[in-house]
């Protein structure tokens, strides 16, 4: 086993926004940690990772939902996958839905209350965005200021920041109407880019906020366990405490998501290495737009 000097930080995703491909020969289709986990997921979810990421499945209809279980059971694999490599973690960060990865694979909860959790979450979400259309953006290339102005100019509209990903890169949420004239207005005013993100409902924002007495039923019967690996708390930027998880999962998907204060918390205390647990490399792109200087990838690309 390879050891390490370097304080090292692993990552776990949101949501994906495209189907993973998984072709016939793609090398995690032979990786017995992918096997396994998708043989203990069968027993639980009639969601097919496989069937899914070949096209199988015509309908889209549960897009963002089949993308959340999909994100969640390949981050777990990875997870996984790091951790036979060799690799130990110091500590573990997460955006979004990464949480619930994050938490199974420090041993909170298990992988298949995580996959329970994230899937009923994500129903939640389904229902939500059918009744109250909404949406989200990306935006990048305007400061934090500009992005306030543009939320204050469509009020009405009950847009907020969802996700604060760098100092010229955020996420806005809020009804579907309000998220396509943010995107008209910030190209107008030079964003490099402002596009939509693959989801029908506002998460991370106080539309969301009505949905917390149905997450705490939800977890009623999931006991926490010890946490065998700290997780960062992207409100406080410390570590999650593990009488306060249930409270942090209930609330979670109404408020937002501070990650580059997590980023910059984990450089001051000498991180140097941030390792992505999932198949694709948005935070590993969000971390080099933070410090170019450290180390980050993503495992699915490095594995």
């Amino acid at each position: 086993m390879k050891a390490f000097k370097e304080k090292t930080a692993f990552c776990f995703p949101g949501q994906l926004q495209e189907k993973p491909m998984l072709e016939d020969h793609h090398s995690l289709r032979g990786d017995p940690h992918f096997k396994e986990l998708l043989k203990r997921a069968s027993s639980q979810t009639k969601f097919d990772l496989l069937n899914f990421s070949s096209g199988g499945e015509k309908k889209e209809d549960d897009l963002s939902l089949k993308l959340q279980i999909a994100t969640y059971l390949l981050s777990m694999i990875h997870f996984y996958r790091l951790r036979t490599a060799g690799w130990i973690p110091d500590i573990f960060a997460e955006h979004s839905m990464g949480i619930y990865s994050a938490l199974a694979a420090s041993e909170a909860i298990s992988f298949e209350e995580g996959l329970f959790i994230t899937e009923a979450i994500g129903r939640l979400l389904k229902r939500e965005g059918a009744i109250h259309r909404g949406g989200m953006a990306s935006i990048i290339g305007l400061p934090l200021e500009e992005i306030q102005k543009i939320c204050q100019d469509l009020n009405g509209f009950q847009l907020s920041i969802a996700n604060y990903n760098g100092s010229m890169h955020f996420v806005l949420s809020g009804e579907e109407g309000g998220v396509e004239k943010a995107i008209s207005l910030a190209l107008s005013r030079k964003a490099v880019s402002a596009t939509r993100l693959a989801f029908n409902t506002a998460l991370h924002s106080p539309l969301l906020h009505s949905l917390r007495e149905e997450i705490i039923e939800i977890l009623q019967d999931i006991k926490i366990q010890p946490l065998k690996v700290p997780i960062l708390n992207h409100w406080t930027i410390k570590p999650l405490r593990r009488e306060e998880i249930k409270d942090f999962i209930s609330q979670e998907i109404g408020r937002p998501v501070y990650w580059i204060r997590c980023v910059e918390k984990l450089l001051e205390e000498g991180f140097t290495q941030f390792i992505e647990v999932g198949y694709e490399a948005s935070l590993t792109k969000l971390m080099r737009w933070i410090d170019r200087e450290v180390e980050a990838f993503s495992a699915g690309d490095r594995l």
